[in-house]
Parts: C-alpha cells; sequence; structure tokens
C-alpha cells in the first residue's frame, strides 16, 4: 500500500458563547489570558470564517469536552515518558533542533520533539498549528482540512483529506480538536477521533481508539459530502495526536505525539 503521509495541524477557533457554554470555554482557556496574548491571537478571524458551524447541544458538548480531556491526559502522559522510545533521527539548524523517537513496543506511536530557540515565536507557532491555512506548510502531499463543527472557541470537529500524489485515493478523517492554554506559557493541542457517523457506505465498522477510551462512547453524525458518503475516500482514524509547547527562559520547546490508524505523519 502507498504510504500515505501528511503534517497535522491543528485548528484555532474562537467564537461566541451562549449562556450553556461558557464553562466549558472557561476550562478550556483560563479566563486570566493577558492582553498580549490576545493581540497575537487570531482566533477572532478563523472564528468570522466558521461562527455557522456552531452546534448549540449542552450535552453533546460536555460529552466531547470530557473526551478531550482524556486525550490531554494521555499526551501529557506520553510526553513526559522518556523510557519507552528509542532514538532514531536527530539534527540541528541554527535556530532549531529536532529529535525523534519511536515507542520500542509499539511501533506507531511517535515522539516528535522540536527546540525553537527564539521565545517570541511562541504564539506565532500556535497560531500556525491551528490555522488551516497553513495546511501546505511543511507537507510535501496535497492536503485540505476544514472546520466541520463548532462546540467551543476551543473545541471542534475537524475533517481532513489527503493525497500523496494528485492521482492517488484520497483518504480522510474526522476527530476532536482542542486547545489546552495550561498557564501562560504552555499549550496544548491535541486531536482524537471517536464514533463519527458520516455515512460513508464503504466503512461501516466501528471504531476502537485504542488509547482515549471515553472516545469510544462518544458518537455524532455528521452530514458529509457525496464522495465520503459513496465511499469514494478511504477512512482513517486518529488514536491520539498533539502538541505541547512550552516557553521556557530562551527556547520554546515542542512535543509532538502521534498514533493514527493507517497513517503515516511526515515531521520536518
Amino acid at each position: 500500500m502507498i504510504k500515505f503521509y501528511i503534517k497535522i495541524f491543528f485548528f484555532l477557533l474562537i467564537t461566541s458563547l451562549y449562556v450553556n457554554n461558557k464553562t466549558f470555554a472557561a476550562e478550556l482557556v483560563p479566563k486570566n489570558k493577558k492582553s498580549k496574548s490576545k493581540k497575537c491571537d487570531n482566533s477572532e478571524e478563523i472564528y468570522k470564517k466558521n461562527k455557522h458551524l456552531l452546534y448549540a447541544d449542552p450535552k453533546e458538548t460536555e460529552s466531547a469536552y470530557k473526551v478531550m480531556e482524556e486525550a490531554l491526559m494521555k499526551l501529557e502522559e506520553h510526553a513526559a515518558n522518556k523510557d519507552g522510545y528509542g532514538f532514531y533521527n536527530g539534527y540541528y539548524t541554527d535556530d532549531m533542533f529536532f529529535d525523534s523517537g519511536r515507542q520500542k513496543d509499539r511501533t506507531s506511536i511517535e515522539k516528535n520533539q522540536y527546540i525553537i530557540y527564539n521565545p517570541n515565536k511562541y504564539n506565532n507557532i500556535i497560531n500556525k498549528y491551528w490555522d488551516p491555512e497553513y495546511a501546505h506548510i511543511f507537507s510535501t502531499d496535497f492536503v485540505k482540512r476544514k472546520i466541520a463543527r463548532v462546540y467551543t472557541p476551543n473545541l471542534v470537529i475537524i475533517q481532513q483529506r489527503s493525497r500523496k500524489w494528485p492521482w492517488s485515493r484520497e483518504k480522510y478523517f474526522y476527530a476532536l480538536a482542542a486547545k489546552f492554554e495550561i498557564s501562560e506559557n504552555k499549550t496544548a493541542i491535541v486531536m482524537t477521533s471517536a464514533n463519527i457517523i458520516d455515512h460513508n457506505r464503504q466503512n461501516k465498522k466501528y471504531f476502537e481508539n485504542k488509547i482515549v477510551e471515553s472516545a469510544n462512547l462518544f458518537q455524532t453524525e455528521i452530514d458529509s459530502e457525496d464522495d465520503i458518503r459513496s465511499g469514494k475516500l478511504k477512512k482513517m482514524f486518529v488514536n491520539l495526536s498533539g502538541y505541547i509547547v512550552e516557553r521556557i527562559n530562551k527556547c520554546v520547546f515542542i512535543t509532538y505525539i502521534e498514533y493514527i490508524t493507517g497513517i503515516h505523519i511526515l515531521i520536518i
């Protein structure tokens, strides 16, 4: 099977919340966020492009948030684990160090680490990881992504499509995506697939998330496009994927974890 390379970035979205959704917004992004960060935040611009996708269902929003809480916990566990991964790649540039490791007993899980020697790039890095306009950056294949549903400012469902070559069969996935501002200098961006019914006639099998167990209890329905419904695209699943971005002294440290069924991600 032709290898399928994609660069997973994530999406940053700000939307106005109503009374039922305010609790989740406060938990995902602290209210004491400083104005300096807000000035560097491109969320309002992205919101204006996607505000029509707001899904005002408090119960589903709560369920999605609980899934992403567990996803964040699993992301932090894998990021902190230094014993289970074998180093297999590394290099320096003028302003960055990069190394990559694959988990020794589960080769489909990889951890990639970056060090950016410029703390002023912290906000810009986060913005790029969440902005759909940067889908082509650092990617060798043809990638398209979009917001499929909005729950809260930093909790959404995304759809991503990609193909290795223009003539290759297109592949896609749906996933919950969230951004957690852990502190002023630390942000986590995480993504995981749940049972999202997209009416793909060729793929009706039950997806079991092997890392985020609560994702197996989450189910929702998406009004997908005709090419997905007819089975023309191959369906993929994200068990866990995400970034932890932390500004420490004069550097920005980035840890990336990936475990995606049927997809190998190219990190450069």
